[in-house]
C-alpha cells in the first residue's frame, strides 16, 4: 500500500489503511518506542523481524496518558516491509512518529 510520510502535524496521511489502536502510556523512559514498534509490527500482517527503527518526538507522554497509535505500510519488496506509525495524545498533539524497516520472515511472500 502506498501512503504519504506523515507531516509534522497530527493530520492522518491521505488514503492510508491505517491500523488504529487506542492504548495507554506506559511507564518508562521511551513510552513512544514501546508503543510504535508492536504497532509497525502489527501493521505488516506477518511474521517480520524489525531491522531498523527511526523515531522522532513531539510532545511528551506521561505514564498512564491514554493515546492512541497509528500504523500503516508504506511499501514492501519481497523481503522488507516498510513502514510507518504515529502517536497522538488525546488532545490529539503529535507524541511521535516513527518509520521502520522489517525483513519478512518468510522471504518466499509475495511484495
Amino acid at each position: 500500500m502506498n501512503a504519504s510520510s506523515p507531516a509534522s502535524s497530527a493530520a492522518a496521511p491521505a488514503a492510508a489503511a491505517r491500523l488504529i489502536h487506542r492504548a495507554q502510556a506506559p511507564a518508562g523512559p521511551a513510552p513512544a518506542a514501546a508503543l510504535l514498534e508492536p504497532a509497525m509490527a502489527g501493521a505488516i500482517g506477518e511474521a517480520a523481524a524489525p531491522v531498523s527503527l527511526t523515531l522522532d518526538y513531539g510532545a511528551p507522554l506521561v505514564a498512564g496518558e491514554a493515546v492512541t497509535v497509528e500504523s500503516w505500510v508504506e511499501r514492501g519488496t519481497r523481503t522488507l516491509v516498510f513502514v510507518h506509525g504515529r502517536v497522538l495524545k488525546g488532545d490529539g498533539a503529535l507524541a511521535a512518529t516513527g518509520s521502520a524497516v522489517f525483513r519478512r520472515l518468510d522471504a518466499a511472500a509475495p511484495a
